[in-house]
């Protein structure tokens, strides 16, 4: 195969590579079978500066061929791009991921800093450690730049001071939570400060993606086979995971929802197989 370049998200161009293609696919659950035959499928079909956009729609309409429910893994990314686009949804979707993992998590009302209140969006507490949590969803390859984080980090102290004095309750830390990625700067200066910084793939030995795969804390936004109507039935009913689907009866979320039964069997027969 000559060789094919093509365009990053930020216009960078770079040589394809079908083995980066093969390790994507066995990321999202394929086996190195399937892999191996989506990366020679998509790179018989890629042409000169083809957009990383593209050929993630190829990766996906391969997988979608050959493994419906890896294909459906895949689209990871993009279902938590579907939690907007306020970012509302996507706080509300971060409290039942902390939850998960042993948090209590709320988003909080309006708290009182010394100099000024501040709308912070979610409060998490573990093991007597109370943070703040600021969500960044980003629908563009955009970075969470150094003056975001400066400002953050501001807020905390202020939230900080107001804790000493009985005017907030007490907070020891700060977290940025982003479906996104983090400018080298503000990398230093969220370190430098001992801020928690967690995007997509930040930190490389447990980034947002990790933490949401390792659990299985898919949004339901990733069953592509929902309609938007029932989409938006779901997370009203405060169903923002799979993992919550299978918990019910069929009968019940019928109740709840305003769906036929035979339609919830068959959205909750998706839900098992991509918890498996």
């Amino acid at each position: 195969m000559q060789d094919i370049f093509i365009t990053k998200a930020n216009g960078e161009r770079e040589l394809f590579s079908r083995e980066k293609i093969k390790n994507t696919a066995m990321r999202a659950g394929a086996s190195e079978e399937l892999a191996t035959k989506v990366a020679r499928e998509v790179g018989d079909r890629i042409y000169e500066n083809i957009s990383t956009k593209s050929i993630l729609r190829l990766i996906r309409e391969s997988l979608d061929v050959h493994e419906p429910v890896v294909a459906h893994r895949y689209g990871l990314k993009e279902a938590i791009l579907k939690l907007g686009p306020t970012g509302f949804d996507f706080e509300k979707y971060l409290v039942h991921m902390f939850s998960a993992y042993g948090y209590k998590a709320e988003l909080p009302p309006i708290l009182e800093g010394v100099c000024v209140t501040h709308e912070v969006d979610l409060l998490v507490e573990k093991e007597g450690r109370r943070g703040m949590v600021e969500a960044k969803l980003h629908h563009d390859p955009v970075y969470v730049g150094v003056k975001d984080t400066m400002a953050i980090w501001s807020r905390f102290l202020d939230l900080v001071d107001a804790g000493h004095i009985g005017k907030t309750p007490h907070i020891d830390e700060v977290w940025i939570v982003t479906n996104g990625k983090f400018s080298t700067d503000s990398l230093k200066f969220g370190h430098c400060k001992n801020m928690i910084l967690l995007g997509w793939n930040h930190p490389k030995e447990r980034p947002l993606s990790k933490w949401i795969e390792d659990e299985r804390l898919y949004p339901i936004t990733i069953m592509t086979d929902l309609s938007a109507d029932e989409q938006r039935k779901m997370i009203g009913a405060n169903i923002f995971l799979v993992g919550q689907l299978v918990t019910y009866k069929p009968k019940d979320l019928e109740q709840l929802l305003g769906i036929q039964q035979s339609r919830i069997v068959n959205l909750m027969k998706i839900a098992e197989g991509l918890l498996k």
